[in-house]
């Protein structure tokens, strides 16, 4: 089968790449011969940077390449993971299966606020004829999509596909700059449905608690020149918990190796969680949800996170964090059993 999947080509830039890169590799080792096809990542003023073509991102031994649009002509099914100008969907009626990579309130939010159309732009996408799947995932998300999509086209799985030749408890370690007793990553974006903030205050109270132990590593951070994340910074720096402070970032599976505990806000599997697991580290994130981490915590209340940072301490102090344990439980996401589920929706759509 010839799959064309469309999306913004950026290796450690872009999230919704990483995803359906790893998408895109389940189909290559399914077999089908995939097209992925860039449609240009988006920028600050709304518009989209120019489609590559030819761009090569061969790390942990798959190599993807991007391809010319006019091949999304030649598809049996067309994968979109974000939208291309419709000019270069018309020669080709393939069915259409759009993956909806947001979560809900993040779509949500930003549209509310006026700012842009994204949770019900992917409603009016869900009723075009030629799309005839909305997939995501994380059960927990049903309710919230289900007022925008037809319920024949409503598709959920339980978790993503992670690619674990690459994100792995094997290989290469990143450096830390400025290192502690336990290194804490914290490597989710900013974002509309999560608040960073409140999980800053809890780092400087458990720093507090834990004078010179606990450093808090920011990786894929671009706000620290803002005021109000200056104040924040500052003060941890003050009480001794503040680590690196970096940008977006090459090679993340090593810095997951570098760190002892990884700190998310999300109460799902997103991503960072996955990875994280894949790794073999343990995940400090937000009860509640269907999170596959080791310690849970209500982020709002610093003393419940303290709570939280002192389990792990006990339990890394006392060696019962078992790597190859937490990587037990990162099957979930395995290449394998996402292709089987792929296979499957794309033949109810053929």
């Amino acid at each position: 089968m010839k799959i064309a999947h469309i999306s913004m080509f950026g290796p450690n830039r872009c999230g919704l790449y990483e995803a359906s890169r790893d998408m895109a590799k389940a189909d290559v080792l399914s077999g089908h011969t995939v097209y992925f096809i860039d449609s240009g990542v988006s920028k600050i003023d709304g518009t989209r940077e120019p489609s590559q073509i030819g761009a090569v991102d061969d790390r942990s031994g798959f190599k993807l390449t991007t391809a010319h649009p006019d091949l999304i002509d030649d598809a049996d099914i067309i994968v979109m993971h974000t939208g291309i100008e419709d000019l270069k969907l018309v020669k080709n009626q393939a069915p259409i299966i759009w993956v909806v990579h947001g979560k809900p309130l993040d779509c949500f939010r930003p549209e509310q606020d006026g700012k842009r159309s994204s949770y019900s732009l992917y409603g009016d996408l869900s009723k075009w004829k030629r799309v005839k799947k909305m997939l995501h995932f994380w059960p927990e998300y049903i309710p919230f999509w289900s007022p925008v999509f037809p319920s024949e086209k409503h598709v959920c799985f339980d978790y993503p596909v992670i690619d674990e030749q690459r994100f792995n408890n094997e290989g290469k370690k990143h450096t830390l700059e400025n290192s502690g007793k336990y290194n804490i990553l914290i490597c989710d974006s900013v974002r509309a449905d999560i608040d960073l903030f409140e999980m800053v205050i809890g780092c400087i109270e458990v720093a507090k608690k834990y004078p010179n132990e606990f450093k808090f590593h920011f990786y894929g951070f671009e706000h620290d020149k803002i005021k109000c994340w200056q104040n924040v910074l500052a003060e941890l720096k003050r009480v001794g918990g503040l680590g690196d402070v970096k940008g977006r970032f090459t090679n993340m599976e090593q810095v997951y190796r570098a760190v002892d505990c990884v700190f998310s806000p999300n109460r799902i599997n997103n991503r960072v969680v996955a990875e994280s697991l894949s790794c073999g580290k343990p995940v400090i994130q937000e009860i509640g949800g269907n999170g596959l981490g080791d310690y849970f915590c209500n982020i709002p209340d610093t003393a419940d996170v303290v709570e939280a940072f002192t389990l792990f301490k006990n339990d890394f102090y006392s060696m019962k964090i078992d790597a190859n344990k937490i990587i037990e439980r990162s099957k979930v996401f395995n290449i394998k059993y996402f292709s089987e589920k792929m296979n499957e929706l794309y033949k109810s759509v053929m």
